[in-house]
């Protein structure tokens, strides 16, 4: 079934699913489904219960939205969330712990995208001056080794942090340097 504007309500044997497209925060055609009888939501993709989010913000389509969808998914009423990643149901809190971790993300990277200078970087690699593309390469690398300097821990809250941070950081710095 396809359906078209933003929002679509269904009856499924006397179950009402509320079906929502905010945007295109993971894949075009997303959508978040809300059955309010069950206090249950579905975003698939969205985000991986305790952990991180998985390599470059889940592949996200477009950065700015997925940041966005986080406080979104917030406005629902509901108790559990199947986000469709690693067979665990999530809860509210589990939605608000990563948003606090991608809003740390982003303020991390956008301390460091201020204060990394673009010729220091390539400098300090030796950089031929007339290598702009390696330049740019070399200062966002040392972005996101500055901004993951700048990380508050959250080994405790989600597991794999260490794995996902560069990724999930150099997904988040390009969006705040190009968006």
């Amino acid at each position: 079934m396809t359906f078209s504007g933003p929002h679509k309500a269904l009856d499924i044997d006397g179950t009402r699913f509320t079906l929502d497209y905010t945007g295109d925060w993971h894949q075009a055609g997303n959508l978040f489904i809300h059955v309010p009888e069950l206090r249950a939501m579905a975003a698939i993709d969205s985000f991986s219960v305790k952990n991180p989010p998985f390599f470059r913000l889940v592949f996200s389509a477009h950065v700015p939205a997925y940041f966005e969808a986080m406080d979104q998914l917030l406005e629902y009423d509901f108790d559990t969330i199947v986000s469709g990643h690693m067979s665990l149901f999530g809860t509210p809190e589990d939605v608000a712990t990563n948003r606090d971790y991608i809003n740390d993300l982003r303020k991390s990277a956008a301390e460091a995208l201020q204060t990394v200078d673009l010729k220091e970087a390539a400098a300090a690699l030796k950089v031929p001056a007339n290598n702009k593309q390696a330049e740019l390469k070399v200062w966002m690398d040392a972005v996101v080794a500055r901004a993951a300097e700048l990380m508050p821990n959250y080994d405790k809250r989600l597991g794999g942090t260490d794995i996902f941070l560069a990724d999930n950081l150099n997904a988040v710095a390009w969006s705040l340097f190009l968006d």
